[in-house]
């Protein structure tokens, strides 16, 4: 399939802009509007054809009214926007299921996990240093008790990420289904 190349985009963008598109739009119109000319070109019209029929259909009316629908169906309220995250309105006009909003989301857990599970593990490393130092080792001495300090670390870091990630399964799944 031939692709367009930077110059035929631009001509879509300016035509784009020129017919009122908004900055939030532009990037999904000039999308679906090459992957148009595209097609057009595959069935062997040369581009200047092919663009003419696509600009046809991408009238000053029809922009206006996908705009228009494009900010009621998607733009979130005032009362929405007063509650919303940051990741919220980062990711308005975007598309939230390739996984970038997903990944925000579990951002402050994940970091949690991390600290928890590194500062775990040095608890431990430390603590095994001092028993092998010492040739003696008990669960009772300040080294047992940081071991224990940091395996309890470990192990809480390690369920909650089980338990994260069996969430994300459910929900995958469930969205799915519907």
């Amino acid at each position: 399939m031939k692709k367009l190349s930077p110059q035929q985009l631009a001509t879509l963008h300016n035509h784009l802009i020129h017919n009122g598109s908004t900055d939030a739009l532009v990037d999904e119109l000039l999308d679906h509007l090459a992957c148009e000319v595209e097609r057009y070109l595959w069935l062997g019209l040369p581009f200047e054809k092919a663009l003419d029929a696509v600009l046809e259909q991408a009238n000053v009316k029809a922009v206006r009214h996908l705009r228009e629908t494009y900010q009621i169906e998607l733009a979130m309220t005032d009362d929405q926007l007063k509650q919303a995250s940051l990741d919220d309105i980062v990711f308005e006009f975007r598309n939230k299921a390739y996984g970038a909003y997903d990944l925000r989301q579990a951002y402050p857990t994940t970091l949690r996990n991390a600290f928890i599970m590194a500062l775990g593990l040095f608890m431990m490393l430390m603590a095994m240093m001092d028993g092998l130092s010492r040739h003696a080792w008990s669960y009772m001495s300040l080294g047992g008790v940081v071991w224990l300090t940091g395996l309890s670390g470990v192990t809480f870091a390690v369920v909650s990420w089980y338990m994260q990630s069996t969430r994300k399964q459910q929900l995958s799944m469930h969205r799915e289904l519907h």
